[in-house]
């Protein structure tokens, strides 16, 4: 017998109701990063928008590639080492452990070359991943209901062009090409709390691919010998992540969600937030600089975005995280001993994007401090070699989650919430 319009409009617009709360939380436990590897790594990124010395400014503010006097590649690698501990709450329902630590190894790096087309033109292109995070917290801790795992991988690649204008001008611009992969994972919980069937758990899996296109532009100052300005602006990247969902172990009883759910494709856009930096550079002496930065990122355009459901309908829906903008300060400095030694060293502050009331266990964001060193050593006329380590204090992210009778309520915060970035950095000018 064929079921009604209405109880098929029910089911429809159940599984829509279930994806509309899977894929709010599922947006991604993104982290906007500075870290490519590079030597601005020792500086926690203070100056970066400034110093232009090397082949990464190509992606730090592109008309800062005019001070290189030759052509130049930096190839950097390293990885990220994350320590991710959830405290649970006494006030969280849900039975289960803590997750152990959910951070998951990352490699990193970046890939950057500067040719010099004439005195005042040079050409440059990066390749580096600013966007990425990547959960693991296991099957069977307090908030599998919410997400049990969600990586998060981006990578762009960005040629760029430098003009210098005069002795004290220079200005830059790049097209960027991104790519990205959103995948998440969760637990459906089969119990109701007032009547407890024994049932294992089900699961729901999204996962999804897109690309996006972006840009950057900057300049950079030099109205006296020792001091550099540079301002740049990175515009917004927006994925639009498609997908159907994987849903398993929903037995019998719920099959008919389940093909409903399974039938239902949802979009979600991702908007990676512009961002404007100031950096300045003052040489104090021949061998000591001074750096830092001001800065601003859009997370508050993060934070709203449509879903769009498929269903018996297309209907959109306006969700919102209540996202807030954020500031950054840095500062930083560098010490030349010798003829071939460089040491840098830097701290930076980034405000959190969301207060306590508003953050979701998916996306457990707070403010975020980051204490970087680093060393170089010139081998040669034309080589350069260095090691930067930096580590990012990311913040307990405390919050509360309460999401109807199954998924139960999940409070607590993060014991470490601590990212280590480690790499190593080769200069070679020709």
């Amino acid at each position: 017998m064929r079921p009604s319009s209405s109880k098929v409009h029910r089911a429809t617009s159940l599984a829509a109701v279930v994806l509309l709360t899977f894929v709010t939380s599922a947006r991604a436990a993104g982290l906007l990063l500075y870290e490519t590897g590079a030597p601005d790594l020792g500086t926690a990124s203070a100056g970066r928008a400034a110093m232009a010395a090397d082949a990464s400014t190509a992606a730090a503010n592109p008309a800062g590639m005019t001070l290189l006097d030759r052509s130049q590649l930096l190839g950097a690698s390293g990885a990220l080492l994350p320590s991710n501990n959830f405290d649970v709450a006494p006030q969280t329902t849900t039975s289960g452990g803590g997750g152990g630590n959910a951070g998951v190894f990352m490699p990193i790096g970046g890939f950057f070359y500067v040719y010099k087309l004439s005195e005042r033109v040079r050409l440059g292109v990066d390749a580096i991943s600013d966007f990425a995070g990547n959960f693991n917290y296991g099957k069977t801790w307090t908030g599998r209901y919410y997400v049990t795992r969600e990586p998060l991988i981006t990578g762009k690649v960005n040629p760029s062009i430098a003009y210098e204008v005069n002795d004290w001008l220079s200005v830059g611009a790049g097209f960027s090409f991104s790519v990205g992969r959103l995948l998440f994972q969760s637990k459906i919980n089969r119990n109701p709390p007032k009547l407890p069937l024994g049932l294992a758990d089900g699961g729901l899996a999204i996962e999804s691919w897109d690309e996006a296109f972006g840009g950057n532009v900057g300049i950079l100052l030099r109205p006296i010998a020792k001091l550099r300005v540079g301002l740049t602006y990175q515009s917004p990247v927006d994925y639009k992540f498609g997908f159907r969902p994987h849903v398993t172990g929903l037995g019998p009883l719920l099959s008919r969600l389940r093909t409903r759910i399974g039938g239902v494709k949802a979009n979600i856009p991702m908007e990676v937030p512009q961002q404007v930096m100031l950096s300045g550079l003052y040489d104090l002496t021949p061998n000591f600089s001074l750096m830092g930065n001001v800065g601003w990122q859009n997370w508050s355009a993060f934070g709203e975005f449509p879903i769009g459901i498929s269903a018996l309908k297309q209907r959109t829906v306006e969700a919102n995280l209540h996202f807030s903008d954020t500031c950054q300060i840095a500062i930083g400095q560098q010490f030349r001993f010798g003829e071939k030694w460089l040491w840098s060293a830097g701290f930076a502050y980034d405000s959190s994007p969301v207060s306590k009331a508003n953050r979701v266990p998916t996306l457990p964001l707070d403010r975020q401090l980051r204490y970087g060193t680093g060393i170089q050593y010139q081998i040669n006329r034309d080589i350069t070699a260095g090691l930067a380590w930096e580590l990012m204090d990311a913040g307990p992210a405390p919050f509360s989650a309460r999401r109807g009778p199954l998924a139960g309520t999940l409070q607590g915060h993060l014991s470490s919430d601590y990212y280590n970035f480690l790499a190593l950095n080769i200069i070679w000018k020709f």
